[in-house]
């Protein structure tokens, strides 16, 4: 069965307990930033509404042939609903086989449970079908959205769900979950960096993200300093997935920014990069900085279409480039 980790119990708890008194909501919309297991938490809350053999108990069986066939992702009154492959956005045709299907009985006489993640990936054409079933949701039906984005969602949409909150973990449960993967050395400069969120920590973690940050800094002060060609870099950066190396070049710009208005490092989230953000903020005008930042902002929002990934890096480190010719 799916694993539910040590800070999503309180939800959990929270959710069980309205299960029990038979009020759980049609509709639910799991929020919170990205990294703190909002998708494992909506799967988790399927098995448990899908076991056949759960009574009041909290947890799913995991014996039944409802968690049998959980486990096996062949349940028919399971769906998950994501973009397609090569694709963006969740398509109206997608939403309207998912209504179609919940439109029928459950296969096995209890729940049906649809998870769509992220929900912000609908389309306005997709969302507005939405909007028809969590309008007359059939009897013993659960949508769950996930986003991590919940202003981008129809305010129709949000109305009809009832929210549900991932909020960050204390941080000492975060340092021991994170220490039990095999990171302690490493756990704490991780949860910084990622603003407290345990995936997001483990995952940048098992890349060895610190090692490949360091690089991303170093090409930025080498084009400054005119060692390297801005060209050259962003031929490697625009082939990032997510575009990582701008985002964590808007994160440093941030932590420029701190600096500068407090003039010490004790603000910056990239605790790893501190010295060689303290040399950049006594380098550039913070002026620059904000439009430095304004730029990165409009790419990642026109990367998230079909233009050229590889000139929209290069019109950022061009510009990036000429602070080290003042």
């Amino acid at each position: 069965m799916p694993d539910l980790y040590p800070w999503l119990e309180t939800n959990h708890d929270a959710l069980t307990a309205v299960i029990n008194q038979g009020r759980l909501p049609h509709a639910l919309l799991l929020t919170g930033q990205p990294g703190l297991g909002k998708a494992a938490f909506a799967t988790y809350l399927a098995a448990q509404l899908l076991c056949e053999d759960r009574g009041a108990a909290p947890d799913p069986c995991g014996h039944c042939p409802g968690c049998m066939q959980f486990r096996a992702d062949t349940h028919p009154d399971f769906f998950q609903v994501q973009p397609e492959e090569d694709a963006t956005v969740i398509k109206v045709d997608q939403i309207r086989q998912l209504s179609e299907k919940l439109s029928l009985s459950s296969h096995q006489g209890g729940y049906q449970v649809a998870v769509l993640n992220p929900a912000e990936a609908m389309n306005l054409n997709a969302a507005n079908s939405l909007l028809k079933t969590l309008e007359e949701p059939s009897d013993n039906t659960v949508l769950v959205l996930i986003t991590a984005r919940p202003a981008q969602l129809p305010a129709t949409i949000r109305s009809r769900c009832q929210q549900v909150r991932i909020e960050i973990p204390d941080s000492q449960v975060a340092l021991q979950w994170l220490q039990e993967q095999g990171h302690g050395d490493t756990a704490q400069t991780y949860l910084q960096l990622t603003n407290g969120a345990p995936l997001e920590a483990l995952k940048q973690a098992q890349m060895d993200s610190m090692g490949v940050r360091r690089e991303k800094f170093t090409a930025l002060v080498d084009i400054l300093d005119n060692r390297v060609s801005p060209l050259l870099v962003a031929q490697a950066w625009c082939k990032d997935e997510d575009m990582q190396g701008l985002r964590w070049m808007r994160e440093w710009l941030m932590d420029l920014l701190r600096i500068s208005v407090s003039g010490q490092t004790k603000q910056v989230r990239s605790a790893d990069l501190q010295d060689g953000l303290l040399g950049l903020a006594r380098r550039l005008d913070s002026r620059v900085v904000f439009g430095l930042l304004e730029r990165i902002n409009s790419t990642l929002r026109l990367t998230a279409g079909s233009l050229n990934r590889q000139l929209l890096t290069e019109d950022i480190l061009l510009a990036w480039a000429a602070q080290g010719k003042r």
